[in-house]
């Protein structure tokens, strides 16, 4: 024989998992929802135009800083390299140590990238290293100094809406 009072707990159980389902699935999207815009709002605060403005202008002039150190490097002979590659390294170190937003550090990255290889490529330079090992150095800084210009003008582009993970790999079109 059927038992009631059985049915009536299994139907009652029954509709309450069923709403039970929805109303999980819903308070998961309701934080999900909720944790992702804390998430956006809170990593692109740091990207605002005005502060990806104030961090260009000061990642461009370390660069025209370095560039007029390094031109003025390439004037001195092999034996006297010494005090103006020492003056390249300040001026990495001053640009490593300044904070850019999380949307700008592929960009500091290729910065510094071009100028350590520079400064690698006068070592080279100065031990008498062969001219191919030097030039090699010098192409790659010029592809680090091109990336720069190229992630620079995309985080300008893109402030303030830049997502930081994903500036921090490439920013292509």
């Amino acid at each position: 024989m059927d038992n009631p009072v059985s049915s009536e707990k299994y139907g009652a159980a029954r509709k309450f998992c069923l709403f039970l389902l929805p109303a999980m699935l819903s308070s998961g999207l309701i934080l999900s929802t909720a944790a992702g815009t804390y998430f956006w709002h809170f990593s692109n605060q740091s990207c605002e135009v005005s502060v990806v403005q104030e961090a260009s202008a000061f990642l461009v002039t370390q660069r025209n800083t370095y560039d007029e150190a390094y031109q003025f490097a390439t004037t001195v002979s092999r034996n006297s390299l010494e005090h103006p590659v020492n003056t390249l390294k300040f001026i990495v170190m001053d640009t490593q140590d300044v904070d850019v937003p999380a949307c700008m550090q592929t960009a500091k990255a290729e910065l510094i990238d071009y100028m350590g290889t520079v400064i690698r490529a006068f070592g080279a330079y100065g031990a008498g290293e062969a001219d191919p090992a030097v030039r090699d150095l010098i192409g790659q800084a010029e592809t680090h100094y091109d990336n720069f210009a190229v992630e620079l003008d995309a985080v300008n582009e893109c402030a303030p809406l830049c997502i930081p993970l994903l500036a921090r790999g490439r920013l292509q079109r």
